[in-house]
């Protein structure tokens, strides 16, 4: 497990401000990428209710002209 961390020349002191600083901006950025990915994930959920609505809509549309009743406009 050990060879997984960096090495205190490599990483520097883990108390110092730059290094706290790096590891807020990775935080930061990690939470930017989790934002954009929740958005396009909720895009997606409105399109896909969307179009089940539309498609739920021509469906009910287009019922009474296939049982032969006549459409009222």
């Amino acid at each position: 497990m050990n060879l997984l961390l960096a090495c205190p020349v490599c990483f520097g002191d883990p108390t110092s401000p730059m290094t706290q600083a790096a590891k807020w901006g990775v935080l930061f950025l990690l939470v930017v990428v989790v934002c954009v990915l929740a958005g396009i994930a909720s895009v997606a959920v409105v399109w896909s209710r969307r179009a089940r609505a539309l498609a739920r809509a021509e469906a009910l549309a287009e019922q009474p002209a296939a049982a032969g009743e006549p459409q009222t406009a």
